[in-house]
């Protein structure tokens, strides 16, 4: 699927230089961007209504103030309305997604090919801080994802490049990865009587499809869930369960119990939903996503570089 762009490397280092830099900076920006997007979504506020605000009290921060990094550095990490010491997410999400844009940029180069994988490595990004805060996969970032891939089939078909069968490749991940993970969820809510969560999840292996077809989605989601199984091996969170009637209740005194906001659960699908809100799976989707993007396999053959 996307085996038509090797590594390029610019004429000179002082060009790729200066393309590192700008991707840097235009991270910094969308990174601080999605961040903020993520949090008034997390707030049920519209993802592009209004600016920054203090994490705290809420307050309004001025242009100078929201600058990507340097913002928080000039304030040295505290508000200056409220005094609370300002949350490291935002400087982290905007450095991992200057990361991000640099490491594409080089592994695509100075191609179309890079908006495209952009684009949808910003929606991946989003759609990880949006899970992370809120434990929810937003819809409108998988209708985004599929409408910059067929922007790049629409852009392939009026230049004369393989649009047909890329099309027909990607609208075949797409259905070869969503319909078999549906009914696998569909039957295990048929079999254990109970409606567990997870069609998040499902729009997601769609998207991965539709982008790297069945054979690296696959590939993609099996890194994806060594991953969650490595993050919560080694996590210091561990999940301690009191049964209770109609519900579970987590003891809170319990050493190594995951703090909540309820302790008490009226139903049983969201105890067993719980250990995915510890750790989210979806990070760990879009962050093998990420990494099968950048040194996939070509389609048709699982040991083909295209390195």
């Amino acid at each position: 699927m996307l085996a038509a762009h090797q590594v390029r490397f610019f004429e000179s280092p002082a060009l790729t230089l200066g393309v590192c830099l700008l991707a840097i900076v235009c991270g910094l920006f969308v990174g601080s961007i999605l961040h903020a997007m993520a949090w008034r979504m997390s707030k049920d506020r519209p993802a592009l209504g209004g600016g920054r605000r203090c994490d705290s009290c809420d307050h309004p921060l001025t242009f100078r103030e929201s600058l990507p990094l340097l913002g928080w550095v000039l304030q040295k990490g505290i508000c200056p309305y409220c005094g609370e010491h300002i949350s490291l997410e935002g400087p982290l999400s905007e450095l991992l997604c200057s990361g991000m844009f640099v490491s594409i940029v080089l592994r695509y180069g100075a191609t179309v090919q890079t908006l495209e994988v952009l684009g949808v490595a910003c929606m991946l990004f989003l759609i990880s801080l949006s899970t992370l805060k809120e434990y929810r996969i937003p819809n409108a970032c998988i209708y985004l994802a599929y409408l910059i891939r067929i922007a790049y089939l629409v852009w392939l078909f009026v230049t004369g490049g393989d649009a047909l069968q890329l099309t027909i490749t990607s609208v075949a991940g797409a259905l070869g990865m969503s319909i078999p993970l549906a009914l696998a969820l569909f039957l295990s809510n048929a079999m254990l009587d109970r409606d567990i969560t997870g069609m998040g999840t499902v729009k997601l292996a769609g998207v991965m499809g539709f982008y790297l077809g069945w054979q690296q989605g696959i590939l993609a989601m099996a890194a994806g869930v060594l991953l969650l199984v490595v993050v919560w091996l080694l996590s210091p969170v561990k999940l301690q369960h009191v049964e209770v009637e109609g519900g579970a209740h987590r003891d809170p005194n319990a050493k190594g119990s995951a703090p909540s906001s309820r302790d008490l659960r009226a139903t049983l699908e969201e105890d067993i939903a719980e250990p995915m809100r510890v750790i989210p799976f979806a990070p760990a989707i879009c962050i093998a996503f990420w990494v099968v993007l950048l040194v996939g396999v070509t389609p048709g053959a699982w040991n083909a570089p295209i390195l």
